[in-house]
């Protein structure tokens, strides 16, 4: 027998749990579809360690303790994972088909970030054919007096770098603009990282199954000639973001994303989207942002 809920969220990532907390404090009828066999989306795959600074009421707080804070407000059994959307099928009672089972609930959230997704290549020479490039971090202490090439510009990479700088006076970080897209203060005061803008890989030199180096080439003007630079590593770090895997759900779409209503986060009716998933004009993508579109979201669903 198909089962019914009231309100159906689809992702345990920040978001979701989030929301699924309001939902467990208020007595809603609810569930949450996951498509992995962990709760905790990114934060816990890819970043556990990155320190969360843009949370209301929460001065600094790791990501995976972060997940932790959220689970515990929420009833581990409405968390139905290894659950994988595969249709969703728009109506008076919305259906939502999984690999395991059909759903029907009278509100749908969408909150699963970008969904499935593959980390995006370093994109040198036998990437592929080496250990000691990595695209997540676990664990800091792992990598403690080592020589490490972080390269990305955004948040993530920046605060790896920021973290390491801290364990080992041997931290490099790249970055293929002038400017970072991250905060650059999260690494101001890290007097002995060094930083290479506008720099890209060029390529890497290998032994056996290791990185032992990788060569940067700097990005200029077509007609002037760049300037190369080899940095020896015992690890390179990747923070490119990630590839995701589309979707064939019934909605318009921005790229990857589902283009919602500004105002409520609507996709259809009573569909809504929220945190990195939905697009709409001046979208900020991090958790503040999505808590509050959280908000929203529960408050419209309660004036129906």
């Amino acid at each position: 027998m198909q089962k019914h809920f009231h309100i159906l969220i689809v992702g345990a990532g920040p978001a979701g749990l989030y929301l699924a907390s309001k939902c467990q404090k208020d007595g809603s009828d609810y569930a949450i579809l996951e498509a992995s066999d962990s709760a905790g989306g990114q934060l816990t795959r890819l970043y556990p360690e990155k320190d969360i600074i843009d949370i209301k009421g929460i001065e600094v707080i790791k990501a995976k303790e972060y997940i932790s804070y959220l689970l515990k407000q929420v009833d581990s059994s409405k968390i139905l994972l290894n659950n994988k959307v595969s249709d969703i099928i728009p109506g008076n009672r919305i259906i939502v088909k999984t690999n395991k089972e059909e759903y029907s609930c009278d509100f749908l959230v969408l909150a699963t970030g970008l969904g499935s997704s593959t980390p995006r290549p370093l994109g040198v020479n036998n990437e592929n054919d080496v250990d000691n490039i990595l695209y997540k971090l676990d664990d800091f202490s792992s990598l403690k007096d080592k020589r490490v090439a972080v390269f990305g510009g955004g948040d993530s990479a920046l605060d790896w770098a920021n973290h390491l700088s801290k364990i080992s006076d041997h931290i490099s970080l790249i970055h293929r603009r002038t400017e970072f897209r991250g905060n650059p203060d999260t690494i101001k005061d890290c007097h002995n990282l060094k930083v290479y803008l506008p720099f890209v890989p060029d390529h890497i030199d290998v032994e056996g199954s290791k990185a032992k180096s990788v060569t940067i080439r700097e990005v200029v003007e077509e007609g002037k000639t760049p300037k190369y630079t080899r940095i020896d590593v015992d690890f390179i770090l990747v923070n490119y973001g990630n590839i995701a895997e589309q979707s064939n759900f019934p909605f318009a779409k921005d790229g990857a994303f589902i283009i919602v209503d500004q105002n409520s986060y609507k996709a259809k009716e009573n569909i809504f989207v929220i945190g990195d998933l939905a697009s709409y004009e001046n979208k900020k993508r991090r958790i503040q942002p999505s808590i509050e579109e959280a908000d929203r979201v529960y408050k419209i669903i309660y004036q129906h």
